[in-house]
């Protein structure tokens, strides 16, 4: 952080008469800065076709020690290790030490001293962005990260938080899954290297146990506003979810999907109309022998199943054929209804030219935004757990989400985890080694009013603006990431 020392210049030094008329004129311009839009008493100025802002209104966001020299009009700003030079009518200015060339020269102006605004945030190590169709300025790119050293119950631990300011509408957040696929791994850095993130953090836990089992998440899933993976529907299980418009929460959450039919060929069954259908689950293979089952797209060219049935193949929400198999392939417009087991007695159900489709459930505790917890508004999730806090208290409960196991409760692991300001800021975490009871500790002292547990152990994993801060050993199964929007 920088520590500001604000020093306003008097009027006797502003050379007004130099300036007026001379392509100086205020500008209807907005200025965010790390998702938070700035208030000017006086506006920002163009001159010369460049964007000039009092350094008062920069060194108060970014924390800078300004310093005004007044016999040689020099003003300098420190961040840190870095140090910025300027002179005021100069176009040269100095950068931690190296001359640089400015398009056009600081100047003073009605008592204020008028830095460029692309300039002096760059040399701060700063991203500045222009909209020039809505006549915006963004600085940062949405996100910060740094790297601190905590006590823990085992002595100390290394800490990288990655902060992501939800209110700069150039910035969304997304799923992203192993290979774009449910039931795979990848790389995380290969991951990363597909996708060209702002950030990014595994995500849930998943089964490596059974190598002759697709590797599956063992959570639940909502990815561009659709359910498409239940792992655990008989619990709460905290759940991390988000808006189009970068609404956030953390609640303890059920999910399931209901079927329904829109027509049916049969007049015998139009009973139906009113029952709808039951779905056990949704692109997932460890779910027993008699089960119905849908497998959208997200799974893959196939269902991927090792057990036998009839599947209902389901084209533009009309079915178009049932066949029988354990690898069936999923129609890219549609999804395939697995009928397993004994529920096979329903195929008559799902008879061709039958038209149907299935809605998202939402079963939602200890939220702090549960307006937003709607069909059709959610567009994304991720499940894991234990939950860590909850409204600015540490509500620790592992039993409740059947997560008291020694792995990830009983010893001293790495950690990753998520949390969210009352600030609207998304905290993404990883800790070298610690429990989880000083990972809830470390979640609330980081300023988090509610937090969860995510995937750990060798599964860690952490990057921020072109930098891997923590590196997983194993692939994983699926991240959140913050991408350009």
């Amino acid at each position: 952080m920088l520590v500001i020392a604000i020093m306003l210049l008097p009027a006797c030094l502003s050379p007004v008469d130099a300036y007026i008329g001379n392509g100086i004129g205020g500008q209807d311009i907005a200025i965010y800065i790390g998702g938070q839009k700035l208030s000017f008493d006086t506006p920002p100025l163009n001159k010369e076709g460049r964007i000039f802002v009092p350094i008062r209104y920069i060194a108060e966001y970014f924390g800078g020690e300004v310093e005004w020299d007044p016999e040689n009009q020099i003003v300098n700003v420190r961040n840190g290790s870095s140090f910025v030079s300027l002179q005021i009518g100069f176009k040269f200015a100095g950068v931690n030490g190296a001359v640089k060339v400015l398009d056009v020269a600081p100047f003073i102006y009605n008592g204020r001293t008028y830095v460029p605004l692309r300039f002096i945030s760059e040399a701060l190590g700063k991203e500045v962005r222009w909209d020039d169709q809505n006549r915006v300025v963004y600085i940062e790119t949405g996100v910060e990260s740094y790297t601190t050293t905590v006590a823990v119950s085992t002595g100390t631990a290394t800490v990288n938080v990655v902060k992501v300011f939800l209110n700069d509408p150039t910035i969304k957040l997304e799923i992203v899954n192993a290979q774009d696929q449910i039931g795979v791994l990848e790389p995380f850095e290969s991951m990363v290297k597909r996708k060209n993130p702002l950030a990014a953090i595994n995500g849930t836990f998943f089964q490596v146990a059974d190598t002759s089992l697709p590797m599956e998440p063992a959570a639940n899933l909502v990815i561009n506003g659709r359910i498409e993976h239940l792992g655990t529907p008989e619990k709460y299980a905290s759940t991390f979810a988000f808006t189009q418009d970068n609404q956030v929460d953390i609640a303890n959450v059920k999910m399931k999907l209901q079927g329904e039919y829109t027509y049916i060929p049969n007049p015998e069954l139009e009973r139906l109309y009113t029952q709808g259908w039951y779905i056990g689950t949704i692109n997932r293979t460890m779910w027993g022998e008699n089960s119905i089952r849908v497998f959208t797209p997200l799974r893959g060219a196939t269902t991927r199943l090792n057990v036998d049935g009839i599947n209902v193949i389901v084209r533009n929400g009309e079915v178009v054929e049932q066949v029988t198999g354990t690898n069936v392939p999923i129609p890219p417009d549609g999804y395939v209804i697995h009928l397993g087991g004994t529920e096979v007695r329903f195929k008559d159900r799902f008879e061709v030219g039958t038209r149907l489709s299935y809605r998202d459930i939402y079963d939602v505790r200890n939220s702090s935004n549960p307006e937003m917890w709607q069909e059709g508004v959610i567009w994304g999730t991720l499940s894991a757990g234990p939950r860590l806090i909850t409204n600015g208290e540490i509500t620790l409960d592992p039993a409740s989400e059947l997560l008291d196991i020694p792995k990830i409760t009983g010893q001293p692991l790495t950690r990753s985890a998520l949390g969210i300001t009352q600030n609207n800021e998304l905290l993404m975490v990883t800790v070298s080694k610690c429990t989880i009871q000083d990972l809830a500790t470390i979640m609330k002292d980081l300023g988090a009013y509610n937090a969860m547990n995510l995937d750990g152990g060798a599964s860690t994993s952490l990057y921020a603006n072109g930098k891997f801060l923590a590196t997983p050993t194993r692939k994983i199964s699926n991240a959140l990431m913050v991408l350009p929007r």
